[in-house]
C-alpha cells in the first residue's frame, strides 16, 4: 500500500472555486494537498516494513525563477496489504458546525457525510455527536454502536443556526472521548465538519494549535471535514498539521463517497509519528524549497523537517526538496546527502536511514539541462510547477495585476499540457485543464 503525510490532503477548494468561476486564493493551492491526490510510485525493491522511505531525482525548470534547478523527491510506501489489512476499533466523536453560514448545500453536504461515517462504524466502536454554533450541545453521549437507526434520526435533526465556536464544539467532542479509558488497541479521533470561520471564543489559529497538541498527546486526534466555498484554506492548513491531524474538503457528492467508502480506514491509520528529515545539499548547492511541509527557508546550509504524521493511503505519497546549482553538473557528482528517521505508530524509532543523491547522466549537465532517474520524479516537479505557477498567478490578480496573473496562468497551463503529453499521463493531463481553465477566468 501507499503512505501520505497528514495534514492537508486535496487542493478540492481551489477546484471548487474554479468550476463555479471563482479565481482561488494564493493558499488555496497547496503542494501537500496536491501531492495526496496522486499516485506517485518510486522504483526500487518490494517494501518490508510499515514504512518505506525512497528517493528519486531530477533536474528542470523552475517555473518562478526559470533556472534548471535539482529536484529530490522523497517516496512513501508501506508493506501493509490491502486484503487482509483491519483498522482498530474506533472511538469516534462527530463535532458538527451548524451556525448560519452553513444554510443550505454545506449542511445537506455535512449530514451525507456523517450518515457515510456512522455506516463505515460497527459494533466494537463507539460514536457520540455534538453540534455548536455560538455554543455547543451534546446531542449523543459516547455510546457503543449498536442502534445505528437512532444516530442517523440525531443527525437529521440538526437545523442550522447562530454563529461559530468552534472552541466550544471541539472542547465537548474530545470531553466524549475523554470519557473512554486509554486503551492502546483502540483509536480516538474526533471528526470535525466545519467552513472553518470561526468568529466566537477561540478564532486563531494559535490558540487551536495548543489545544489539539494538548489532546493529541493524550491520544485524541482531529480529522477535519470542510464544507461550503467560503471555506478558510490557511486556517486549516495551519491546525490539520498536528499531530495526528489531517483534513479533507468535501467538494461534492463523489468527493464524499470516494473519502468515506474508499478511504475512511486508511485516514484514521497512522503509521508512523515524528519522521525527521534532514537534507544538506553538497558544495556548489543551496537549498531554495521543501514541497509538502512547512517550514524550510530558502539558502539554509541544511534543509531540516520534521513530519508529525504518516497516515496509511491507497495512494503512494512525497515531498519535494529543491536546490539550485551554481555550475555545470558532473556525472556521478553529488548533490545533496542526508539522514531520515521515524517512529513507527507500533514499536520502537527506526534507526536513522542515510539518503543521498547524485546526478547519473552519462554527459556533464549545462545550466540548460534536463535530466530525471526516473518518470515519477518528472510528475511530481511537474505537479510542484503547477502549484507555484497558480500560486503566483491568483497572487498577482488579487493585487491587481491581472495582465501578469494572465501570464502566468497561461505558461503554467502551457507547461503541465507539455508534461502530461511527453509522459502520456491522463492525470496530469486533468490537471493542465484545470490550470486552461483558471487561466480563462484571468481576463485582464
Amino acid at each position: 500500500m501507499g503512505a501520505t503525510p497528514g495534514g492537508i490532503q486535496d487542493i478540492a477548494l481551489a477546484r471548487t472555486k474554479i468550476a463555479a468561476g471563482q479565481i482561488p486564493l494564493a493558499e488555496d493551492f497547496t503542494a501537500e494537498g496536491l501531492y495526496a491526490e496522486h499516485d506517485l510510485p518510486l522504483e526500487g525493491p518490494p517494501c518490508e516494513q510499515v514504512l518505506c522511505l525512497r528517493t528519486a531525482k531530477g533536474i528542470a525548470t523552475a517555473i518562478d525563477t526559470g533556472r534548471q534547478e535539482v529536484f529530490v523527491q522523497v517516496g512513501f510506501s508501506s508493506n501493509v496489504e490491502p486484503s487482509t489489512f483491519h483498522r482498530k476499533p474506533l472511538d469516534a466523536a462527530l463535532v458538527i458546525d451548524h451556525s448560519g453560514s452553513m444554510q443550505g448545500e454545506p449542511m445537506a453536504a455535512v449530514k451525507e457525510a456523517a450518515r457515510r461515517l456512522v455506516a463505515k462504524l460497527d459494533e466494537s466502536d463507539t460514536f457520540s455527536l455534538v453540534i455548536f454554533d455560538d455554543v455547543s450541545q451534546v446531542l449523543v453521549k459516547q455510546t457503543p454502536v449498536r442502534d445505528r437507526a437512532a444516530l442517523l434520526r440525531a443527525i437529521d435533526t440538526i437545523q442550522v443556526d447562530g454563529s461559530t465556536c468552534i472552541e466550544c464544539g471541539l472542547a465537548d467532542g474530545y470531553a466524549q472521548l475523554a470519557t473512554r479509558a486509554p486503551d492502546a488497541s483502540r483509536a480516538r479521533r474526533v471528526f470535525l465538519f466545519t467552513d472553518a470561520m470561526p468568529n466566537v471564543g477561540q478564532t486563531q489559529e494559535g490558540g487551536f494549535m495548543k489545544l489539539l497538541r494538548d489532546h493529541s498527546q493524550e491520544g485524541r486526534d482531529l480529522t477535519l471535514f470542510g464544507v461550503n466555498i467560503a471555506f478558510d484554506q490557511s486556517f486549516v492548513t495551519a491546525i490539520s498539521s498536528v499531530r495526528g491531524a489531517n483534513a479533507f474538503y468535501l467538494r461534492d457528492a463523489e468527493r464524499t463517497r470516494t473519502v468515506f467508502d474508499e478511504d475512511f480506514d486508511y485516514l484514521v491509520t497512522p503509521i508512523a509519528y515524528d519522521l525527521k528529515m534532514v537534507l544538506t545539499p553538497a558544495p556548489g548547492f543551496r537549498v531554495e524549497a521543501v514541497y509538502g511541509v512547512p517550514g524550510v527557508e530558502p539558502g539554509a546550509g541544511q534543509a531540516s523537517l520534521e513530519i508529525s504524521t504518516v497516515f496509511l493511503s491507497r495512494r503512494r505519497g512525497a515531498i519535494l526538496a529543491r536546490f539550485s546549482r551554481e555550475a555545470d553538473i558532473q556525472p556521478g557528482q553529488r548533490m545533496m546527502s542526508g539522514g531520515l528517521s521515524f517512529t513507527p505508530a507500533r514499536g520502537e524509532a527506526s534507526p536513522p536511514t542515510l539518503v543521498t543523491a547524485s546526478y547519473e547522466g552519462s554527459e556533464p549537465l549545462s545550466s540548460t539541462g534536463t535530466w530525471y532517474s526516473e518518470d515519477t520524479v518528472r510528475k511530481t516537479a511537474a505537479l510542484t510547477n503547477f502549484i507555484l505557477g497558480a500560486r503566483a498567478a491568483c497572487s498577482s490578480w488579487h493585487a491587481g495585476d491581472k495582465a501578469r496573473a494572465r501570464e502566468l496562468a497561461d505558461r503554467t497551463a502551457e507547461l503541465l499540457r507539455t508534461h502530461a503529453e511527453q509522459l502520456d499521463d491522463a492525470a496530469l493531463r486533468a490537471e493542465a485543464e484545470l490550470a486552461s481553465k483558471l487561466a480563462a477566468l484571468m481576463v485582464p
